[in-house]
């Protein structure tokens, strides 16, 4: 079995117009909404096998309050620049590739593509993953590169609205 946990990024700031949108930032929300989805998800995952996340700053500032509360090898997290704002196309190709030794893994990332391919992957489930929402799709498969669509089924989904 593989696991797929994706986790969109917390709100950013808009403060400074001046910043392109990679280098922006969380605002106050986006900062209480990562330490709290962080602690829910701590919950029900203890560890994953590898955590992968764009290098955007508002990605980067996500994924460490998930990083701080999951067991994960340091040197099995990566920051990958071609997952900023990438296609469901590249995203299915991304996750296809994935090490077969990887069963759990954590992507953070950005809409329109996650929103796109949990609807791949599950039927079309969802209107919009919103900021900071997380979902949890389990594959019955042994290699990442049988993933197809409508193979996945949802483990769990969390969206910060629903708790709040």
């Amino acid at each position: 079995m593989k696991r797929l946990i994706l986790i969109r990024h917390a709100k950013s700031s808009w403060k400074d117009m001046n910043l392109s949108d990679f280098d922006r930032s969380l605002n106050k929300r986006g900062i209480a909404n990562g330490e709290f989805m962080s602690d829910l998800l701590s919950k029900r995952i203890k560890s994953v096998d590898a955590f992968f996340s764009s290098s955007s700053k508002r990605t980067i500032l996500t994924s460490k309050f998930f990083i701080n509360k999951i067991n994960v090898n340091k040197e099995r997290i990566y920051y990958d620049e071609n997952l900023y704002h990438a296609s469901s196309n590249y995203l299915i190709e991304f996750i296809s590739s994935l090490k077969n030794s990887f069963s759990k893994v954590v992507i953070v990332g950005h809409n329109p593509g996650f929103t796109d391919i949990s609807n791949y992957f599950l039927g079309n489930m969802f209107y919009n993953i919103p900021t900071c929402g997380i979902v949890i799709i389990d594959f019955e498969l042994n290699d990442w590169k049988n993933i197809g669509q409508k193979n996945g089924k949802l483990f769990y989904k969390m969206f910060p609205k629903d708790y709040r």
